[in-house]
């Protein structure tokens, strides 16, 4: 019999966040980890930046804080399948550079070909015709 343990860490688990820098408020707080995005981010647009398709935009407020603001949005805002974005791209990739082949989640022989064999049913309304 399998008991469920109810673990209430999250609960605690408050994320530390910044209201302002230097004295000098910030519009919004902004937690740490938007944060590291938004500063990653910057340093690989200042990288970038070096680069011929970046550094033909001329925009500057497009490319050093739009750019890193999208991106630290999303990365700590979104969720993909549940996960969040850098994890679930993270683990796309390991999938699809892994060398396993499956077939509903089991191992297939090499060489062998996977063919499902069953009945496809349709539900067919008053009408008679399937959806």
């Amino acid at each position: 019999m399998k008991r469920t343990i109810r673990v209430y860490n999250q609960v605690f688990r408050i994320e530390k966040t910044v209201y302002s820098i230097q004295g000098i408020n910030l519009p919004q707080p902004v937690s740490y980890r938007q944060m590291a995005f938004f500063i990653g981010t910057l340093l690989v647009m200042i990288v970038l930046n070096a680069f011929p398709p970046v550094n033909m935009i001329d925009l500057f407020l497009v490319k050093f804080v739009g750019i890193p603001f999208l991106v630290a949005w999303f990365f700590t805002r979104k969720t993909l399948d549940g996960k969040a974005p850098h994890r679930f791209i993270a683990r796309y990739i390991e999938h699809k550079l892994s060398n396993h082949q499956f077939a509903r989640y089991k191992n297939l022989e090499k060489g062998k070909k996977y063919r499902y064999d069953g009945v496809i049913a349709y539900r067919i309304h008053a009408g008679g015709d399937p959806e």
